[in-house]
């Protein structure tokens, strides 16, 4: 009977020591995730902001045959900086 005891508390151990780290990294993992998960979010949003502040400056915006930032680079000779942190041109931009 001795022989169970000393099994339990040596599989008790191992699951111990095992367990707990094993615990700690899934906790710091899913916690990342959801860090991640809400700074991706507040990016795209910094993002949209700043686009449609740029659409709103541009005299191209809500051009589509061709699109805007196509026009302007046509008329202007080449992309303007602003175009490339446009939503518009990050939909849509040629490989």
């Amino acid at each position: 009977m001795e022989w169970l005891t000393d099994t339990l508390a040596m599989l008790g151990i191992f699951l111990l020591r095992l367990g707990v780290p094993l615990a700690i990294t899934l906790a710091i993992a899913w916690a990342l995730k959801r860090l991640d998960v809400r700074w991706r979010r507040e990016a795209e949003a910094r993002l949209a902001s700043l686009s449609q502040a740029i659409a709103a400056q541009c005299k191209y915006a809500g051009q589509t045959n061709p699109v805007c930032w196509v026009a302007r680079r046509q008329a202007e000779g080449g992309l303007a900086a602003e175009c490339r942190s446009c939503s518009q041109f990050a939909l849509r931009k040629v490989a």
